[in-house]
């Protein structure tokens, strides 16, 4: 009963993992966060991952060259992005390869709080090409990653937003529900990060996706709207806000 309701939670962050990606902050032009954001664009409307491919061959020889946390994480990205291309175009065995070396790289980053919170959400979207008992281990080390990236930083969009997103996919009978109404807050209160050290800056409009959605979930359609337009009005291009917008009930 448990591991099948585990399983349940688990598929549905899958929707929100494929879609992480695409609720970007815009970067100065010459940012890794940027330079990848522009190729996954580019990859989306082309038939295989050729853009990503040849941004990750960069900062892979950058990491090469210098092994510290910033070359990890952006490569580690920059290759999350590119396994949700591939999958976006079928090709679910080159996704796997992507996203396994992604998780693989930040993996030793235990003290730092944007590689843990990137961490929670790959491992959850790792589920999607994991075997049965393979998920149930993958969500519970997402739900681990995630706590301990807001231990690490409290007040920081990216750490409350993947801790909101497993509380908010965690069925009532296992306990959710009670903490993502304070992590999304917390997450839209926290500071903004200037792209102009290169820091990460994605993850806002996720913010606004969740809580939109838990305030509908809760019935509370006048604070979901009014948190909708104030997304919209913020990112007017989010593909996912727009959605929420053209279907009120979802």
């Amino acid at each position: 009963m448990n591991y099948r309701v585990n399983l349940f939670h688990i598929r549905k962050f899958l929707v929100l993992y494929l879609v992480l990606s695409l609720g970007w902050v815009k970067a100065q032009s010459n940012t890794p966060e940027a330079t990848i954001h522009k190729a996954y664009n580019q990859d989306k409307t082309s038939e295989d991952q050729i853009h990503l491919h040849t941004v990750n061959q960069k900062l892979d020889s950058i990491f090469k060259v210098k092994d510290n946390t910033f070359n990890r994480y952006w490569l580690s990205y920059g290759l999350y992005n590119q396994a949700l291309i591939a999958d976006w175009h079928e090709k679910k065995e080159d996704a796997e390869v992507l996203i396994d070396r992604a998780i693989n790289l930040l993996k030793p980053l235990k003290g730092d709080a944007e590689s843990q919170a990137l961490l929670s959400l790959q491992l959850g979207y790792s589920t999607r090409f994991k075997s049965y008992w393979a998920m149930a281990s993958l969500g519970r080390d997402a739900l681990f990653h995630a706590e301990r990236a807001v231990e690490l930083n409290p007040n920081n969009l990216r750490t409350n937003l993947a801790l909101a997103i497993n509380d908010f996919y965690t069925p009532k009978f296992f306990g959710g529900g009670k903490k993502v109404e304070y992590h999304l807050k917390e997450a839209l209160a926290a500071p903004v990060t200037s792209s102009k050290d290169s820091l990460p800056t994605w993850g806002k409009s996720n913010v606004y996706e969740i809580i939109v959605k838990h305030y509908r979930k809760i019935e509370k359609d006048s604070i979901a709207q009014d948190y909708l337009n104030q997304g919209l009005q913020e990112f007017p291009e989010s593909e996912m806000l727009q959605v929420l917008y053209k279907n009120p009930k979802k």
